[in-house]
């Protein structure tokens, strides 16, 4: 099969959906041909602007094409004229004006990059689009896709939040009250589900969901089942470096709390610092180590944490992420919004309990905590689940077991992959059909 996949930001650039469509991309390529379109592939020009805005601003003046395996990634171009036209659209899509406006203004974005997508995706048997966070893109390809009778699959990565979090946690910090994270759907035209996600997501032939939760969600919402396929992300970790990372940072005997992912505050790194304080308390001897990314105002907050048991490592290698996971005795990551959360899948290939927040796609991944423990994101709640952790070596063993074998059983990789090559045959033929 000719299989074009479009997503707005792609590897190297860093993140869920980037990686994971990586390593699925580069392991179809070994029998389809595939090819990738996107605006953004690397993290600098990601993180330089909003990144609907940096989507336009950064573009390329000529088309930057390279390998990923045997696929063929394009990135498409924009003159400087393109982006004087555009990037004010861009800017326009705030919640403050008419909804008839930003409708307007969508509308425009789309046909653009729809008239930019025909010619490349004219000779596809499938398109696959994944959100991203820019939907002005993914609207494109469904009506170029639309225009060449194509089939379009769309994977919407569905995520949770609670509007105002951050303002509700501050004021709770400032007066010590305890703070509820509520997490729910919210619809907002700079949102992970703005109106237009929303009608790609009702109108797609296919939709790829994490969980069940986000397959239930779309059916409750008027999607036919037969649409909404549960498929999921693998761990993207291997066991196979050699690097002692307790040697290397001086850290034999002591306990280690691991959070590796994107440094941002959704994902909880100042509860986890915060957390840290309550646990040296009790056992002064535990380390908290930060990989990944840094985003956002991370660098500021991990600033006002400054202490010697707290090291901020950043990007990391994938020798070194496996090395990590393979010394820490706790994974703790209290994210606020998480589509599944495939950091808490490598951290079971090395048979490490978890500790995440009480949203609904860890509650189902996890079983409601079979695996770790599931907290409300405040400091006190994991500061008291890591203490029970490290003062029972028996339970962390336990908890870290049953991970592996719910890894092994449901998302590895080649699991994975056949899924999402019976999807496409399937597609595909009921499109030949019509």
């Amino acid at each position: 099969m000719k299989i074009t996949y479009i997503l707005p930001v792609y590897w190297p650039a860093v993140g869920g959906c980037e990686l994971h469509t990586h390593e699925l991309v580069k392991r179809l390529s070994e029998g389809h041909d595939i090819r990738v379109i996107t605006l953004i592939n690397n993290q600098k020009d990601k993180l330089s602007h909003e990144l609907w805005v940096a989507c336009i601003r950064n573009a390329p003046a000529h088309a930057v094409e390279y390998k990923d395996n045997r696929a063929t990634v394009i990135r498409l171009p924009l003159s400087l004229i393109e982006k004087f036209m555009n990037l004010p659209l861009a800017r326009m899509q705030s919640p403050k004006l008419p909804d008839a406006f930003i409708r307007l203004m969508m509308e425009w974005l789309s046909n653009f990059y729809m008239k930019k997508l025909i010619h490349l995706i004219k000779d596809s048997d499938v398109i696959h689009c994944v959100h991203g966070g820019v939907s002005y893109l993914g609207y494109a390809a469904f009506r170029a896709a639309r225009r060449l009778g194509i089939p379009f699959v769309y994977t919407p990565v569905l995520h949770l939040c609670h509007k105002g979090w951050l303002r509700e946690m501050q004021e709770c910090r400032t007066s010590k009250r305890p703070f509820r994270y509520n997490p729910q759907l919210h619809l907002s035209p700079r949102g992970w589900t703005d109106s237009f996600w929303y009608k790609l997501s009702s109108e797609a032939d296919v939709l790829i969901a994490m969980t069940d939760f986000e397959k239930n969600f779309f059916i409750q919402n008027g999607v036919s089942s037969e649409r909404v396929f549960r498929v999921g992300v693998g761990p993207l970790i291997t066991d196979d470096s050699s690097l002692n990372i307790r040697q290397k940072y001086g850290l034999n005997n002591k306990k280690l709390v691991l959070f590796l992912g994107r440094n941002v505050e959704y994902k909880g790194i100042e509860e986890l610092l915060m957390a840290a304080r309550l646990v040296w308390e009790k056992q002064s001897d535990t380390y908290f180590i930060f990989a990944g990314p840094e985003e956002g105002n991370s660098e500021k907050i991990f600033q006002r944490y400054h202490d010697p048991k707290v090291l901020v490592l950043g990007f990391v290698s994938e020798s070194e992420k496996a090395a990590l996971l393979k010394a820490c005795d706790i994974f703790c990551m209290p994210s606020m919004e998480e589509s599944l959360g495939g950091t808490f899948l490598e951290a079971w290939v090395f048979e490490k309990p978890i500790i995440g927040t009480k949203i609904p796609p860890l509650l189902e991944l996890t079983s409601n905590g079979e695996g770790g423990f599931l907290v409300n994101p405040v400091p006190e709640e994991i500061a008291e689940k890591i203490l029970i952790l490290l003062q029972d070596p028996e339970l962390c063993k336990r908890m870290g077991q049953w991970g592996k074998k719910k890894v092994l059983h449901n998302y590895t990789w080649e699991i994975i992959t056949q899924k999402m090559e019976d999807i496409y045959s399937t597609v595909t033929m009921l499109s030949s059909k019509k």
